[in-house]
């Protein structure tokens, strides 16, 4: 009886956990789906870079956005500067502009599977206040990326980028407008 008992636990168990990866993977793939139902979103940034080497964070803002073809980044102060990711990566910049091309272009198509690719994601909370930490999955991306957390509600809010030497990034979102 006792056996039979920790067989039935084991398997509502297994069954437990099955159920709440599959939540977590659909959760993952709601939040994917929703950003990328929007033609064009347009934002303000606050964006606070964060090295090891400074005493003082960087603190940069400006506009942002986000379509189908990708990212236009707008950079207002401390200089102005603008960038576009695309599908095929960033119009200038090297390896790491090039994966933040991937995984901007994966968010605003809806393509998880480009992203699971690329990161092992874990989706944490609801449809209404989400967060999914991105790890990277090859070596080479590891070598200057420790990780991304993205989080939201109805819109991308939030991007922290953590780096191997600890230095970080944070962005911050607000002000959308949703646009055809």
């Amino acid at each position: 009886m006792n056996h039979l008992f920790r067989t039935t636990y084991g398997i509502l168990a297994a069954l437990l956990c099955l159920s709440t990866i599959a939540r977590a993977e659909d959760l993952a793939d709601r939040v994917v789906a929703r950003l990328a139902s929007y033609p064009v979103v347009r934002a303000e940034f606050v964006q606070t870079r964060t090295l090891a080497s400074l005493t003082k964070p960087v603190i940069s803002t400006g506009r942002l956005e986000f379509s189908r073809d990708g990212l236009v980044w707008q950079v207002e102060t401390p200089v102005k500067a603008e960038m576009a990711f695309s599908a095929t990566g960033a119009a200038e910049g090297g390896t790491a502009q090039a994966e933040m091309g991937r995984l901007v272009h994966a968010l605003v198509a809806g393509d998880l599977s480009e992203l699971r690719q690329i990161f092992d994601i874990q989706p944490h909370g609801d449809l209404e206040r989400w967060t999914l930490e991105l790890r990277p999955k090859r070596l080479e991306i590891a070598q200057y990326l420790r990780g991304i957390v993205l989080g939201g509600g109805q819109h991308l809010e939030a991007i922290d980028v953590v780096e191997p030497n600890g230095d970080r990034l944070a962005i911050r979102m607000k002000n959308f407008v949703v646009a055809p």
